[in-house]
């Protein structure tokens, strides 16, 4: 039995998130909010606004945004239905009888979290000897191996398998969470084996990996397979835990290998995840975004791990991800370099770290002769064209006058590759639509901050407009909508908890950000409306214009004129 809508929102309006968070940190009243430092970021001054009245928290800096649940969950690191479960038990709610989490995977978390301690107990009896004095082995203390989870999964064909069926668990679940396999019988997957648990970003294990810690031709490594609660290019090891010191530090390390990331961990740096592999998705971008901290990468000091660096420095690039490059030497990769020099002189190449364009200067030097000709012109081609993906005038001109100076090259026919010139009404085109569409993006997000806290602009909006030409934005509209409609009323706290489960919950949880000052006026929403309304004849006629191109008939030409003239009367702007 799932806890429903209803009951999480009683608990949300029973508890005082004031309440609530001053049992965290300490609240100071300041006029109608109440102000702390916050603890999701390195705070110095009070910058976090406790909202009694809205039931919302807001940090000016890190841009922490959300209601009382979202807090618990953040601070405690814990899944959004945990947190429900926290704040009822701090004011005194019991839950439906057989409560459990909503999700509809719930059976697949329990099952792989079962197996998660049955490896546990494993390592600890006779028959996870060997794995344990090899742990020990590796340096790793009782206390890391209990925090990690980590454990063995013993020789036995199906001693997993059997327990979890006895459990109640059925055969096909236990092969499509990648725990069991079947060939003429069931059989475990990992056998003989040291496990590492796999977690998502809730803190639920979703999977694992595991390791040979004997001589042998097999892999050394084999991973969980791709499951509807495991996806390898979703979950970064050891995120859950290290959010929120990189929060407070503004920088998260971020490393190749479950061992390094335990490794570093163990020696006292928190914030460090590691790649399921070497190459990071969009996914894990939007995972490190979410912490708006810098990145340190630290790939393997291999070859591998250089082109690893390369790639991967791009894609965070690409996706203004504020980055540093750390390369080490002299050890494989951190694990073996703090076990040789310690973490000292770990923390120090940290600090040390290096901008991901020099890094891209020194790569690009590889394997050439810069006494040759050729290869120098390569290399100054090369580096001109990173150049060209940069908008930093300053970066430009100071890696064009040291080329200049290196390789005794004039300036000005360096700068002059670099600088694109491109006819003047382009780029006040593209201008003028860029602003266009900011403009446009934030009178949708006022519209729909107007709509999350008061009933009277939802019957405006229906009445006068009920439509946003934006895919996103129009979504978010009708959620808010349909929540209307089931509750008959609207409060932005409920809200977001209406929503936790939604594509667009951290677009609300920004908006809300963005506009959580803001004074709502009637006059000004009018505007608002009046103001998209203009958008929409615009788009509008910009797609009459568009088929007119292509259109031959005479008369249908005709008609889409008359059709523009008549949305030209009722555009504003135009």
């Amino acid at each position: 039995m799932a806890l429903s809508s209803e009951e999480i929102m009683n608990i949300q309006k029973t508890a005082n998130i004031v309440d609530i968070i001053g049992s965290y940190v300490s609240l100071e009243k300041k006029g109608k909010n109440y102000f702390c430092i916050c603890p999701f970021h390195d705070d110095h001054n009070p910058s976090m606004c406790v909202n009694e009245q809205r039931q919302l928290y807001t940090c000016f800096v890190c841009h922490a945004t959300g209601n009382v649940f979202n807090f618990v969950q953040n601070y405690e690191n814990i899944s959004f239905i945990e947190a429900v479960k926290v704040v009822a038990d701090k004011i005194g709610i019991t839950l439906s009888e057989g409560y459990k989490t909503v999700s509809k995977y719930e059976k697949h978390y329990e099952a792989t979290e079962l197996a998660l301690k049955f490896y546990q107990n494993n390592l600890k009896s006779k028959d996870g000897s060997y794995a344990r004095a090899y742990l020990k082995e590796r340096g790793l203390s009782d206390e890391t191996i209990q925090e990690f989870g980590i454990g063995y999964a013993p020789r036995e064909n199906d001693a997993l398998s059997k327990l979890l069926i006895n459990k109640g668990y059925d055969e096909n679940l236990l092969m499509s969470i990648g725990l069991s396999s079947k060939g003429n019988v069931l059989y475990d997957l990992f056998r003989d084996r040291i496990t590492f648990p796999i977690h998502n970003a809730s803190g639920r294990a979703v999977g694992f990996s595991a390791r040979i810690f004997y001589e042998s031709d097999d892999a050394k490594y084999i991973n969980t397979k791709e499951t509807v609660i495991f996806k390898k290019g979703e979950i970064l090891f050891n995120y859950h835990r290290a959010q929120t010191e990189a929060r407070r530090l503004k920088y998260i390390v971020v490393v190749e290998g479950q061992m390094d990331a335990i490794r570093i961990y163990e020696s006292g740096i928190k914030n460090v995840v590691a790649t399921m592999g070497t190459a990071l998705t969009m996914e894990h971008v939007k995972l490190l975004k979410k912490l708006n901290v810098k990145v340190v990468l630290c790939m393997d000091s291999d070859n591998a791990g250089e082109k690893a660096t390369v790639t991967n420095g791009e894609l965070l690039e690409q996706n203004d991800v504020d980055l540093a490059i750390l390369r080490l030497s002299g050890t494989k990769d951190p694990d073996e370099y703090i076990l040789k020099y310690g973490i000292e002189a770990f923390n120090t190449a940290v600090s040390n770290a290096v901008s991901y364009f020099d890094f891209k200067l020194n790569y690009l030097k590889k394997d050439k002769n810069l006494n040759k000709v050729d290869d120098v012109t390569n290399y100054i081609n090369q580096v001109i064209a990173e150049l060209n993906k940069t908008k930093d005038d300053v970066l430009i001109n100071l890696t064009i006058n040291k080329l200049s100076e290196d390789y005794g090259i004039d300036r000005n026919i360096l700068l002059n590759k670099v600088i694109k010139v491109e006819p003047k009404k382009t780029k006040v085109i593209e201008h003028q639509e860029r602003e266009k569409l900011k403009k446009n993006q934030r009178l949708s997000e006022i519209l729909l901050y107007y709509l999350m806290n008061e009933e009277k602009y939802i019957k405006l909006y229906e009445q006068e407009l009920s439509y946003i030409p934006d895919e996103t934005y129009m979504n978010i509209a009708q959620d808010i909508l349909a929540f209307f409609i089931k509750y008959n009323y609207i409060n932005i706290a409920d809200f977001i908890t209406y929503e936790i489960n939604s594509d667009y919950y951290t677009n609300v949880l920004n908006i809300i950000d963005k506009y959580a000052n803001m004074e709502l006026n009637d006059g000004d929403f009018i505007g608002i409306i009046d103001k998209i309304k203009t958008w929409i004849n615009e788009k509008k006629i910009m797609e009459l214009k568009n088929r007119l191109k292509v259109v031959t008939d005479m008369n249908e030409k005709l008609s889409i004129t008359d059709e523009i003239a008549k949305l030209k009367k009722g555009c504003v702007n135009q």
